[in-house]
């Protein structure tokens, strides 16, 4: 159910009121929803209250409807705090302020590194927005110029693709309203992403292209009455009869329909940021000009016609792609909107939980989570049993069991059943706010290839006014009518597309990114697709990536005077901020028997092991290699060597104050669709290795098991950097799989650098592509839909390129009007837009 919240500063009722809602009171500022009962009609500000008061007033112990007030459950929702008994219970929960607050800047949750040394970070702010009625690149680039001339915006980012603008900003300077009156002023609608928002925003262009194509039609039919004046006579009277009114229609379709046109138009052309807008602008209003001119000297050659026209099937067009557009960003929208603003936290006064706003929930804290709820935090489930459709973050429909112990992860939504959890990490460390953050951070990022288009852009519009121009000078010049003079340069300003050029990589870029997170591939560069078709080798890591990583502890090995409990206590203390998947498996052992966890000093990770202190005791942990400075291990009788067949054995060593403490024996399990990944990787001619800081016999035994000949063990994070240096001194293209953190500087040296993700912190991994899932056979998965992507874009450039090479020497010649050239025009974009919804379509 939600929570409901007053408008900021609206005075709160306990009672309904005539122009209130009749379940919380509050004014119906929004309009009303309806509901009869009783033969009575009520009231409410939301559907949630009409669904809340439904539920109300069919309680058993309703026997009055009218009062539902004095009901038990009516009391229940207000102790859950899902109806508030007055103003300040609301904002005690931290809704009122929060919620209004967010539905107005909803970046102030936020807060960025200011890049002006004038303000200190903490009093910068960030804000986050969507933008209405950006229809190329250049619209991005003028909001983004405009804005940083705003006094007190630090810096901004509008994206194209996305719709978004996010925005650092001094709050002592400025504020968000501020900001949005500024995108305002040169024609853009700013506003927090939200459906009503988009819902009106349809509807009014809806309307403005509907009385445009109305009065543009009622413009057509006078025209056809002009031009038989060709044919025939017409008296100075019949001519204005005919004129005058297409002169006032026209002009209102210019300014009406128009109207967001000539402000971006003027925008652009007063910061030399020339788009679609004022190519189609200039067409226009030489049309209408010039008809304006020969009207006042009584000539039939009036264009009208042409002028409204061009700006009704602009309507149309941007109408048409901005649904389709719209198809394409609904899986980064619905991805977006996992983030719940509200969460149940239990407490000793609210054993059931009680709503408050999401950004109160802390670590540690224990949150309820009820069938269709979404998963607020990552946590361990302390109680309950569920079903949970983890799809959103790893692509994998299957649901999954869940029982205490389990984690429950951030964005994930519960099937069946009622959760308690602990959190653990919430808001921007959790998974899903990990997650949102990198691909944000994508989304903004350009591709060295889009870089280059977005500077012939540049030029792209100056030029084509140049040709228009030269156009009419040299139809004029060899004694062509001014007329068809006029109608040329026209037509040559329509005809090209600047639009398809801008919109031919973010879209698909935006495609991408948003169906490979239902896939389970978090991007975190983009540029990772381009590279994916060069590669001609691929390095993996062994543990964790081609085996399960899921080590077991088999047996503990343990030397006088220490007991079991004591070296898996001291191992734990070393190991309590790892997030290596050994360290990760002590830690819950320790847990699961109650241990308690000693605090260490001076813990110190290093390659092959990790140190620290216990009562001026030094304490080790970590390979042979790392312990063998000070014990030899290899002599020490309580070791035991052999390993087993399937060579999945690795040992881990406890020393304590220069003298061996323990032996820790773990297993571990190749992944099952690591032999298939292996061989069709081979099969498409790509060469393979596999590299583990463990030893080499079980390097070895784990690579005669998934098909993988060259196996080398004993590499320290240094020695797999010089693997991927020689590969590629070979000549080959070195992708990288691994765990994303132990694996960094092999990562970063790669030409591809792809991460299995384990658990840990998604924002400290290295890698360009992330496997959610944590499946090798995804690598195959990315490998395909990068192709795919790739022929996308480089169809919809080519389209694009050929496009504007054919149309505008075509236009130039006086082989087609105006009207044709602007469905020419609106065409070729909405050709970029469909071939980009195709790919959706097919990964659906």
């Amino acid at each position: 159910m939600p929570h409901f919240k007053p408008p900021h500063n609206a005075e709160f009722t306990s009672t309904p009121s005539a122009a209130g809602c009749d379940l919380c009171g509050l004014p119906l500022r929004a309009g009303s929803h309806p509901a009869n009962h009783a033969d009575r009609t009520y009231r409410f500000c939301c559907q949630g209250c009409r669904q809340v008061f439904s539920i109300l007033i069919e309680a058993s112990d309703a026997g009055d409807p009218t009062g539902f007030r004095q009901t038990e459950l009516f009391r229940q929702c207000q102790e859950l705090g899902i109806i508030p008994r007055s103003e300040a219970d609301l904002l005690s929960s931290g809704l009122g302020e929060h919620q209004t607050r967010d539905s107005r800047t909803s970046g102030f949750e936020q807060q960025q590194r200011a890049t002006d040394s004038s303000i200190s970070a903490e009093n910068v702010l960030g804000l986050n927005l969507k933008i209405a009625n950006m229809w190329c690149p250049a619209c991005a680039w003028l909001i983004d110029e405009s804005l940083k001339k705003t006094p007190g915006v630090i810096d901004s980012t509008c994206n194209f693709s996305t719709d978004r603008l996010q925005v650092n900003y001094n709050p002592v300077k400025t504020s968000p309203d501020r900001i949005i009156g500024a995108v305002k002023k040169i024609g853009y609608r700013a506003a927090e992403p939200d459906e009503t928002r988009d819902a009106l925003e349809r509807r009014r262009e809806f309307i403005r292209f509907a009385v445009s194509a109305f009065l543009t039609m009622n413009i057509m039919m006078l025209s056809y009455g002009l031009y038989s004046g060709f044919f025939t006579e017409f008296t100075r009277d019949t001519i204005h009869k005919l004129s005058w009114p297409a002169f006032i229609m026209a002009s209102a379709v210019i300014a009406y329909g128009g109207f967001d046109l000539l402000k971006k138009a003027w925008s652009g052309l007063t910061n030399a940021a020339f788009s679609m807008e004022s190519l189609i602008i200039i067409g226009s209003l030489s049309a209408y000009v010039y008809s304006t001119v020969n009207l006042l000297a009584g000539s039939i050659h009036v264009y009208y016609d042409t002028a409204a026209m061009l700006i009704t099937l602009v309507l149309l067009g941007k109408a048409l792609e901005r649904r389709a557009k719209g198809r394409v960003l609904e899986g980064l929208e619905n991805f977006f909107s996992l983030r719940p603003a509200k969460v149940r936290i239990c407490s000793d006064k609210y054993p059931e939980g009680r709503y408050v706003s999401a950004g109160h929930l802390a670590p540690k804290d224990i949150f309820r989570v009820d069938e269709n709820e979404i998963v607020p935090a990552d946590g361990r489930i302390i109680a309950g049993t569920g079903t949970v459709d983890e799809s959103s973050l790893t692509g994998e429909p299957l649901p999954t069991r869940k029982r205490p112990g389990d984690t429950l992860r951030s964005g994930t939504s519960v099937i069946s059943g009622t959760l308690r959890a602990r959190a653990q990490k919430v808001g921007a460390d959790s998974t899903l706010g990990q997650m949102i953050a990198i691909i944000e951070k994508t989304l903004m990022t350009k591709t060295p290839l889009e870089g280059r288009t977005d500077v012939i852009l540049q030029w792209f519009v100056p030029v084509i006014v140049a040709l228009s121009v030269g156009t009419a000078l040299i139809c004029v010049w060899t004694g062509i009518s001014m007329e068809d003079a006029i109608l040329r340069a026209v037509t040559v300003l329509v005809i090209s597309c600047p639009c398809a050029l801008g919109i031919a990589i973010p879209l698909a870029r935006v495609a991408g990114i948003s169906i490979a997170g239902k896939k389970g591939l978090l991007v975190r560069d983009f540029k990772a697709f381009e590279q994916a078709e060069n590669i001609t080798a691929v390095v993996f890591d062994k543990t964790g990536t081609m085996t399960t990583g899921k080590w077991n502890l088999l047996e503990t090995v343990c030397r006088e005077p220490f007991t079991a409990d004591q070296v898996l206590a001291l191992a734990a203390g070393l190991e309590i901020s790892s997030e290596h998947i050994i360290g990760i498996e002590i830690l819950r052992l320790a847990k699961a028997q109650n241990i308690k966890i000693p605090a260490l000093t001076d813990i110190q990770t290093e390659p092959k092991g990790v140190r620290g202190r216990f009562e001026d005791q030094e304490i080790k942990i970590g390979s042979a290699e790392f312990l063998a400075e000070e014990i030899d291990i290899a002599k020490d009788p309580a070791v035991s060597w052999d390993l087993n067949d399937s060579g999945n054995q690795s040992y881990v060593y406890l020393g304590v104050d220069g003298s061996l403490a323990a032996t820790f024996i773990f297993g571990d399990e190749v992944r099952p669709d690591s032999p298939q990944t292996v061989k069709q990787l081979q099969d498409r001619g790509l060469r393979l290795a596999l590299i583990s800081g463990d030893g080499q016999h079980t390097t070895r035994a784990v690579g005669d098991r998934i098909g993988i000949s060259t196996a080398i063990g004993d590499q320290m994070p240094e020695d797999k950097l010089r693997f991927i240096v020689e590969r590629q001194q070979q000549g080959h293209q070195v992708a990288m799989v691994g765990d994303g953190i132990n694996d960094a500087p092999a990562l970063v040296q790669a030409d591809l650098s792809i991460a299995v993700h384990s658990g840990g912190q998604l924002t400290r991994e290295a890698a360009d592509i992330t496997l959610m899932r944590g499946e090798p056979s995804q690598l195959i998965e990315f490998f395909d839909f990068a192709r795919q992507v790739n022929k996308k874009i480089h169809r919809n450039l080519i389209f694009t390129y050929l496009y504007n090479v054919l149309a505008i020497p075509i236009a130039m010649s006086g082989l087609l009007n105006p009207l044709v050239a602007v469905i020419a025009m609106l065409l070729s974009s909405l050709s970029v837009t469909g071939n980009t919804l195709m790919l959706v379509r097919k990964n659906t």
